[in-house]
């Protein structure tokens, strides 16, 4: 029921105006992702006017307790308040009616979602969380191994569901969400249309089986909204909070790290092992269910792909972005039969320095060559995005992996390894399909456009003016040979980095609908001369084998 005047729920932030920059103010342990959701706000139009945004020292005043006793801010609460009365009536809220003010903060908030001030995980603020209501429900009917989490939104609830019990699993959501008030139809195999129904009838009612992933609070809170997220708020699970909860994300850290790989088969793998392989040993011999240990590390440039070892979460934790002498000849040993374990961005280095490892030592010293060569990978990235080159890009990300459903045939495990007979895949409903693939693009681009800010700083840079000479070729050649697809990046920079700051989810997910980076052969081409690239990049890596960068034990890694 948002006004016309202001974004839709479904826009997001995608581009910080970096005019703000100078507003400051980080405070002490807060996440990256909500300072720079705190800037975003507070030069948002959305917001105007509001009371005290700006301190004199130049710095946000974010949070307006209504019991100060003194000071030049002391009635910052009550005008805010003001403030939000005003908003209520501009967009049609009575503000005699219960519960108006956080109607408003919905109503208003130009993106729908924020990130949590002190993990910085990212929730949208509607109810879409399950509550214990519904958790319970949810093991009645699938047992007591069908994990969810507590930041877990339903419609992948019922992705996953559906991916593990098969499309009979859809019918029984008529009976899991229902509450006293809300009838659920059936739908029968029809899970496009229960998605959409969620999203368009069931959320909006605030059902009694779901939960926002933020709080209201305002005028407490600029924004309107508490700034922990349920991720972090008192009355969420403490043995699933910050690194547990960051887990969760594992789709996020591929499209941040641009992994190859069937990213969807490894998610729907990783799955299984949180509930049809949950009580499998683990190879450490730890206690608990298995976590899923990429054999081969994301962060190294190793493939998203459904092959994990179980570890026991304190192990899998420990092991961080390390690879261990047992990793590489299982990763060998996978190459040998045929399966590709590394992205094209660290496949040269691999090969040159994989067979020189024959002990822990060793292994540990390629892992620290790899991840310097994936930071350089994400510099060539970035410097791909600021030329705009988004068709190229976004063919590096594979979104073909999005249209299928994956079941795996006899799954199981050998050697602490997982096993399956085959992969059988089936073509996926458009709709979930369109945003997975909306969220792969929105998630990679974003991680590019920061990595200059928060990383290049500390990067070991090999060479940056070859970098630059190799992304004029390849940019070059596209003008020449396929003018047609620098035409497209101009449409998809105008969804991508609109000039408000903004991105639109609604946007962005037509223009999904229009891209198709198959069997266009200019884009291998170029990807060969950016391989090309990298391998030099990894070549001038490996001569430093014996240097002590790589073979001191007291190196920050």
């Amino acid at each position: 029921m948002a006004n016309k005047k202001y974004p839709k729920v479904e826009d997001k932030i995608f581009i910080i105006n970096e005019r703000v920059e100078a507003y400051g103010n980080k405070g002490q342990n807060w996440s990256e992702e909500f300072v720079k959701y705190m800037k975003a706000m507070v030069t948002h139009p959305v917001f105007a006017n509001m009371p005290d945004a700006i301190k004199e020292d130049g710095k946000i005043q974010w949070e307006a307790p209504s019991n100060r006793s003194s000071g030049k801010y002391q009635y910052t609460h009550q005008k805010r308040k003001s403030w939000w009365e005003a908003k209520a009536k501009e967009v049609g809220i009575d503000i005699t009616k219960d519960k108006w003010i956080s109607r408003t903060a919905k109503t208003i908030h130009p993106i729908g979602e924020k990130p949590c001030k002190k993990c910085g995980i990212i929730l949208r603020i509607g109810y879409v969380y399950p509550g214990k209501r519904l958790i319970s429900a949810l093991k009645k009917y699938f047992g007591d191994d069908f994990e969810v989490l507590l930041i877990e939104p339903i419609d992948e609830i019922i992705q996953k569901a559906v991916d593990i019990f098969g499309i009979d699993a859809i019918n029984k959501f008529s009976k899991i969400l229902k509450t006293g008030s809300i009838d659920i139809p059936k739908f029968g195999d029809d899970l496009e249309g229960l998605l959409s129904w969620i999203e368009d009838e069931y959320i909006p009612n605030e059902p009694s089986t779901l939960s926002p992933g933020a709080m209201s609070n305002a005028p407490d809170r600029f924004d309107g909204f508490h700034s922990f997220n349920r991720c972090c708020r008192g009355t969420a699970d403490k043995g699933r909070h910050a690194s547990n909860l960051k887990a969760y994300s594992t789709d996020r850290r591929v499209f941040e790290y641009w992994s190859e790989g069937d990213w969807v088969a490894a998610d729907r793998l990783m799955g299984l092992i949180r509930t049809k392989l949950s009580n499998e040993p683990n190879a450490d011999g730890g206690g608990g269910a298995p976590t899923a240990d990429h054999i081969g590390p994301l962060s190294l440039g190793f493939c998203h792909r459904p092959e994990f070892r179980l570890l026991s979460k304190e192990a899998n934790s420990a092991k961080n972005n390390r690879m261990t002498f047992q990793d590489v000849q299982d990763l060998i040993a996978a190459e040998n039969k045929g399966f590709q374990v590394v992205s094209w961005y660290a496949k040269g280095l691999w090969d040159e320095r994989k067979k020189d490892v024959d002990n822990e030592e060793k292994a540990l010293r390629l892992s620290k060559m790899l991840r310097d060569n994936q930071r350089n990978a994400m510099m060539l990235l970035s410097l791909l995005f600021s030329k705009n080159a988004f068709v190229l890009l976004i063919y590096f990300l594979e979104l073909k992996f999005a249209e299928f459903n994956i079941t795996f045939e006899n799954l199981g495990t050998q050697n602490f390894i997982t096993t399956y007979d085959s992969i059988t895949k089936v073509n996926r409903t458009t709709k979930y399909s369109i945003e997975q693939k909306s969220r792969r693009i929105r998630i990679g681009m974003e991680a590019l456009r920061s990595f200059r800010e928060r990383e290049n700083r500390y990067m070991f840079l090999i060479d940056e003016n070859s970098m630059q000479k190799a992304i004029k070729i390849v940019y070059d050649k596209m003008i020449n040979e396929a003018p047609e697809l620098i035409k497209f990046d101009k449409e998809i920079k105008a969804v991508l980095i609109p000039s408000s700051g903004v991105i639109s989810e609604s946007e962005l997910r037509r223009l999904v609908e229009k891209i198709n980076t198959d069997e266009i052969e200019i884009l291998e081409q170029c990807k060969e001369l950016l391989i090309a690239e990298m391998n030099k990049v990894g070549n001038k890596i490996s001569v430093l084998w014996n240097d002590d960068r790589y073979v001191r034990e007291n190196i920050a890694y």
